[in-house]
């Protein structure tokens, strides 16, 4: 009998893996799109230009220049072509008003230095979730409900609940680690890019809905973001000690294709950030909120176990936020008896919310189904 597909295709079958997860539940969504799909799209850019810069041999192609020219100005360095260039050259407007000389305009070779940069992204990324899963975390989910069956899941709870509350503070921190971790990413390649990188996405959205203008000497008048960050038709100055003694000066225009994934691959990392960042800040709201008002908590968990009212159990919101991480790991008939012999050892250890009034006093019975009729 064949093998599977699945089998027969290590990359398919590592690429399921990476989204299939654990097989303890130790974290939420939010987690998922730092530690999965934000690496995800980090790890398809990181391949995808090494494998442009190091094994594509028409990476750059400069007119009129020998192999030492074409190496030099791929290690080297390039910069922007001559203003008059522009628009006939090339289909590229680059704003050049702010540089004296051609000699003068940026270098542009931190083309070399983006997979080391995308590889530096990729552990940040990474880091906040392995340090909860490998950690702070602890094992302490898997030892609770390392039996399945209620009764010792139910003891194991009570056992860990003094943990509780640094559990779920320790979650919280890790989420706003994943904040660190998509703001220290951008601060480190707008550095690398010469600090062009900030705002990049706006700059060439706004290009992309604006009217273009085009000079009467049919010259391109409006500045192209994409074209000035990574630029495909490059100036490339070489320097060469002539046999005479004096200096031989050599200027090369120079093709630099890979450049076009680069313009469109930062600009979908540059929007990925932003909305990253934007749901980051708001889980930590959500976060802040469960923390602070139990209330909360216990709302969030009545809607995951929609069998049982839980309005008479006076649990933390710790308890909550464990007890919803619990029902993510066992299957619903089981949480339900669990919680059923939650109820009982609370009785017996009156925790139950209860009135000062001795006359109106009733022991609370335990959890009943909402579908009981």
């Amino acid at each position: 009998m064949a093998p599977p597909i699945i089998n027969r295709l290590p990359i398919l079958s590592n690429l399921l893996k990476w989204f299939k997860g654990d097989e303890i539940i130790v974290d939420n969504a939010l987690f998922k799109l730092h530690h999965q799909a934000s690496t995800f799209v980090i790890m398809f850019g990181l391949l995808f230009i090494f494998l442009e810069n190091h094994l594509d041999g028409r990476a750059i192609i400069c007119q009129g220049g020998d192999q030492y020219a074409r190496s030099y100005c791929w290690i080297h360095g390039t910069a922007y072509i001559r203003p008059h260039l522009q628009g006939k050259a090339t289909g590229c407007f680059v704003d050049q008003s702010k540089i004296e000389s051609p000699e003068d305009a940026p270098v542009t070779a931190y083309y070399l230095w983006l997979p080391f940069l995308l590889t530096f992204c990729f552990g940040f990324a990474k880091m906040p979730r392995s340090l909860w899963r490998n950690f702070l975390e602890g094992n302490m989910l898997r030892n609770i409900i390392q039996d399945r069956d209620p009764a010792t899941i139910t003891s194991n709870f009570f056992d860990f609940r003094p943990r509780f509350a640094r559990y779920h503070m320790y979650f919280g921190f890790c989420e706003f680690l994943n904040l660190i971790a998509v703001l220290l990413s951008v601060v480190i390649t707008d550095a690398l890019l010469l600090n062009k990188f900030w705002g990049y996405g706006q700059e060439v959205l706004n290009y992309i809905w604006s009217v273009k203008h085009v000079g009467e000497d049919g010259k391109y008048l409006t500045h192209d973001p994409m074209c000035e960050l990574f630029p495909t038709e490059v100036a490339c100055y070489i320097r060469i000690g002539a046999t005479t003694g004096s200096i031989d000066r050599s200027n090369y225009l120079c093709i630099l294709s890979n450049n076009l994934f680069n313009q469109k691959y930062f600009l979908v990392l540059w929007m990925w950030w932003l909305v990253l960042a934007i749901i980051s800040i708001l889980g930590l709201i959500y976060r802040t909120a469960r923390i602070c008002v139990p209330d909360l908590s216990r709302s969030i968990l009545m809607r995951r176990v929609k069998a049982w009212r839980l309005d008479n159990l006076s649990l933390t919101g710790a308890d909550c936020f464990v007890l919803d991480m619990l029902s993510a790991n066992v299957p619903h008939h089981v949480m339900d008896k669990v919680l059923i012999e939650i109820a009982k050892r609370t009785t017996l250890k009156g925790d139950f919310d209860s009135t000062t009034d001795n006359d109106n006093h009733n022991q609370t019975l335990p959890l009943k189904s909402t579908t009981a009729i």
